[in-house]
């Protein structure tokens, strides 16, 4: 396998990883509220890519990214989802 296959494999994880992440989240807290606080899941995300940019740096730039941009999907879903249902 080439670095660049590797480099597109380990790209593709990230994104999944940090959809799955933030589909379990916003998931567990739509159990424990009947709705789904929408600042707080935007703003966990928001605070874990700036952990994770702080710490590691712009190399995991595709999951940064993919829970910011998930976590935004996924509380505009949660929160205005059943008008249009």
């Amino acid at each position: 396998m080439t670095e660049y296959n590797r480099e597109e494999l380990s790209l593709i994880f990230q994104v999944l990883a940090g959809i799955t992440l933030t589909v379990g989240y916003a998931f567990t807290i739509s159990v424990y509220n009947s709705v789904v606080p929408a600042f707080a899941l935007i703003g966990s995300a928001v605070g874990l890519a700036i952990i994770i940019g702080c710490w590691i740096g712009i190399k995991h730039l595709g999951f940064m990214l993919s829970i910011i941009m998930a976590s935004i999907i996924f509380a505009l879903y949660f929160n205005f989802g059943a008008m249009f249902s």
